[in-house]
């Protein structure tokens, strides 16, 4: 038939023989037209384009070798660009992440500080989404404005994945300390989190190779973002030790809110049995240990993540230059303590019995008068033996802190336990824990028995002079701002003991009150004499006559020294003290405030603040480290860095500080320039591909996903080395994977599944069918069509690996120890296992991607 036409309200049929209206007409407008032509030029060449490059309409004109070179530099410095902005970004989350408020306690019956955000939670959606945001928006901007699968995002996602389980994982192997070992604490958070891990990248082969090749149905794009919030429960679930084999995280270590002297004790007894090993804990060490079970001193992933990218381009440092915190150092010796109480004895190869101390560590208050040691015989004795024993001082003296023992125990046939006491004596005034061992002397080689491993005992006397127990009078005060400057008076007390000199540090933290606006900031030692019960601080308020909702700031109590503890039941628990402090609205003016800010509630203070950090940002882009006193300390690789991504910081100096808006304005404005970045990013790959001939899928597994992953690289590099267990450093790469399927690609296919199947409307001779005819034969409507092809062999080649990467793992923790670490040789020989592995992937995407 005659070509015609269409006009409004005519049936389309008329126009399936002019393909030539797919360039203009009434036809273009419809979904399944507003596609590329199938004859549109590549991007390289003259007519073609991405969604903002090229910038100019010759550029096809120039020499290959010149654009090469061009759209290579372009692409790294944009990977510049994108790590320096998606560490802005990070610092919103931080912020968000971070947001503490006071509630109720139904057990303690008193108000309490809390964090808003689950560190679980927070490490799965928002801090995944910042370490992941240029390959997720990848993803999401790859859809729009056409709603067909970007050739370059889920190729990144697969490469991105592939490139952070065995090349990041390879580089934390080697990056510890040869002899040390980091194994996973959480097996049980672990086993969800690589379980998931493995199974989004199958699941992703069930549904473009299984259940429907080369197309996602809505409901596969609708459960594939589902599966997201089901990983997230599953994780909760996990931290809060609601599935087999999982603990909870948080610490079971409690003291009853009317401890005696003796109860603490009783606590101190706790740590020191668990990690005490073979001697006294000292003061420092019993410090560092209380700081890791009872706080959250680890970095967070965000600030990993920012802390990397400042050192490769020398930015302000977070992390204070690397030094060691007291949270770390309390986690890498409960490591080593904990190492040191494996003391297996076994029997030789003569099968003589073994004679040991049936408890090799025993710990005791310094009233108990007595002690009773007991020592065991283990195998068939089949005639009498005689073991003599003998005490040795360590930090306790014979004398002074018990008397000495030493004498003889006799064994048998049937007579297999025997035991003796040793007298403690009880000192006056307060002494640290102190310690004395017990040795079991050598036995002749003719003998009928033989010493075992537990030849040694150790016994630690806790003394019952406490240092005391350290608390505010009151854990909330009300002040009501006058018209001048006024002080609160704050009193810290100490009960349960008073023996010795203490001290802790004060220190004041904003809530929704702001530093130099609304009081006076405050830190200080706070030391407390011989017998001292009582001391006072008063923190200055400005004068406020401010029409402001009420506002609260923080007093902390934390670094106690000299052997006194916090209150575990009071406001942040055994590890800090927190007293809050409301400032009011004056009552005559308390109706209008409350009236005004119940519709809109504006901080001023926080506003004044974020100014100011406004400024301190371009600051910190402009110097080297981010001030003109660290500029004065910077090496010549940091001048360097510097010097080549100063625009890129000043650029991203105008990102609103996250002290507006709790951090919400800065996360979505640095959220749409990563935006921006990306798609230039994007841009870039296209054309640096199209210029060499290497096809879109090579181009995503191999330069995008090694350049939007290297800071993630070094994070991790530092979690591994700083964090004494692995859990971080391998669980922040499965769970990013998990993620960046479920939610990188689950958000967007969902998106164009539901988009294709609400308002496709397809008919032959459109774009949409000339595109896909395979499709289109099959789903004449229209469907979302993500082609298998190279996709597919990528995430097939990358699920094999993983697979093999994983039980790699579990088999270093099996015969070493640990997944991370060990031997110097071994630690090299699984990171150049894991790299090769890389390489397979690679070589074997582009091959069975290319036929």
């Amino acid at each position: 038939p005659a070509c015609t036409a269409e006009v409004p309200g005519q049936n389309r049929q008329n126009s399936r023989c002019c393909p030539e209206r797919d360039s203009a007409g009434a036809g273009a407008a419809m979904p399944c037209d507003n596609l590329p032509a199938p004859d549109t030029p590549e991007v390289c060449r003259e007519g073609g384009s991405a969604l903002l490059l090229p910038a100019f309409s010759n550029e096809h004109t120039w020499p290959d070798e010149l654009r090469f070179t061009l759209y290579l530099v372009g692409l790294l410095y944009c990977f510049c660009g994108v790590a320096i902005i998606a560490d802005v970004f990070c610092g919103a989350i931080e912020k968000i992440t971070s947001k503490k408020v006071l509630i109720w306690d139904k057990k303690l019956k008193k108000k309490r500080t809390l964090t808003v955000w689950n560190a679980t939670v927070a490490n799965l959606t928002l801090m995944a989404f910042g370490s992941s945001a240029p390959e997720i928006l990848l993803n999401v901007v790859g859809i729009f404005p056409t709603f067909i699968a970007g050739d370059l995002g889920p190729g990144t996602i697969v490469g991105s994945a592939a490139f952070n389980l065995l090349c990041i994982i390879a580089v934390c192997v080697i990056a510890i300390p040869n002899g040390e070992l980091r194994y996973i604490q959480d097996r049980g958070v672990f086993a969800v989190t690589a379980s998931w891990s493995v199974f989004a990248y199958i699941w992703l082969l069930i549904i473009l190779m299984g259940i429907s090749p080369d197309v996602v149905e809505w409901w596969e794009g609708v459960l594939t973002f589902v599966f997201f919030w089901i990983l997230l429960c599953m994780s909760f679930m996990a931290d809060k030790g609601m599935l087999p084999g999982c603990k909870k995280t948080t610490s079971s270590w409690t003291v009853c809110p009317e401890s005696s002297p003796e109860e603490m004790a009783q606590m101190q007894m706790q740590v020191q049995q668990k990690y005490g090993g073979s001697r006294a804990l000292t003061h420092d060490q019993m410090d560092a240990l209380i700081e890791y079970e009872f706080s959250a001193g680890a970095p967070t992933r965000a600030q990993l993540r920012v802390d990397a990218t400042r050192g490769m381009f020398g930015g302000k440092k977070v992390l204070n230059g690397g030094g060691e915190s007291k949270y770390m150092t309390g986690a890498k010796l409960a490591v080593q303590l904990l190492g040191s109480k494996k003391d297996k004895a076994q029997a030789g190869a003569d099968d003589k019995p073994i004679v040991a101390f049936r408890s090799a560590n025993l710990t005791v208050l310094e009233s108990v008068g007595t002690v009773e040691v007991r020592v065991i015989v283990k195998g068939n004795l089949k005639q009498d033996a005689t073991v003599k024993y003998k005490t040795r001082d360590a930090t306790a003296k014979k004398g002074e802190d018990y008397e000495e023992a030493i004498g003889s125990l006799n064994f048998g046939p049937g007579k297999l336990e025997q035991s003796f006491k040793v007298k403690i004596i009880k000192s006056e005034g307060y002494e640290h824990t102190e310690t004395f061992h017990i040795d079991l002397e050598e036995l002749p080689s003719d003998a009928p028995l033989k010493l075992g491993n537990g030849k040694t005992a150790s016994i630690v006397i806790v003394d019952e002079d406490r240092p005391g127990v350290l608390s505010f009078e009151k854990e909330q005060i009300d002040f009501t701002p006058q018209t001048t400057d006024a002080f609160v008076p704050i009193k810290i007390t100490r009960k349960h003991g008073t023996s010795g000199t203490v001290s802790c540090t004060l220190c004041t933290e904003d809530g929704t009150a702001v530093h130099d606006a609304d009081y006076e900031p405050l830190e200080q030692d706070i030391v407390f004499h011989d017998g001292e019960r009582e001391h006072e601080v008063a923190v200055k308020v400005m004068a406020n006559s401010k029409y402001e909702a009420m506002e609260q700031f923080r007093v902390v109590l934390k670094d106690a020294q000299g052997g006194v503890m916090f209150d575990s039941h009071t406001d942040g628990g055994a590890a800090t003290c927190v007293c809050t402090v409301s400032l009011q609205v004056d009552a005559a003016q308390k109706t209008l405030t409350n009236t005004l800010l119940s519709m809109v509630s504006v901080n001023r203070d926080v506003v004044r603040l974020g100014n100011a950090n406004y400024k301190e940002q371009f600051i910190s882009a402009v110097y080297v480290g981010g001030s003109p006193e660290s500029q004065k300390e910077a090496k010549a690789l940091d001048y360097v860095g510097h010097a080549l991504t100063v625009p890129w910081k000043v650029l991203f100096a105008t990102v609103p500080p996250a002290d507006y808006a709790g951090g919400w304005l800065c996360f979505a404005v640095a959220l749409i320039m990563i935006g921006i970045v990306t798609v230039i990013i994007g841009d870039l790959a296209e054309l640096l591909g199209c210029v060499v001939g290497m096809p879109p899928a090579v181009t995503a597994i191999t330069l995008v996903a090694v350049g939007t992953s290297l800071p993630d690289t070094f994070a991790s590099k530092t979690s591994a080395t700083m964090d004494p267990f692995a859990d971080n450093s391998i669980g922040n790469v499965t769970g990013s994977n998990s993620v960046n399927v479920f939610l990188g690609l689950g958000l967007p296919w969902m998106i164009a599944g539901v988009y294709w199947a609400a308002v496709g409307g397809c008919e032959p001779g459109d774009r949409w069918s000339l595109r896909y005819p395979e499709q289109a034969a099959q789903y004449p409507g229209g469907i979302f069509v993500v082609k298998a092809g190279s996709l597919g062999s990528s995430v097939a080649t990358f699920t094999v690996c993983a697979i093999v990467c994983i039980v790699t793992l579990l088999l270093r923790r099996h015969f070493l120890g640990g997944e991370l670490g060990g031997p110097k040789a071994l630690a090299w020989l699984t990171a150049g296992f894991f790299v090769t592995l890389w390489v397979v992937y690679l070589v074997l995407s582009i091959v069975l991607g290319e036929s």
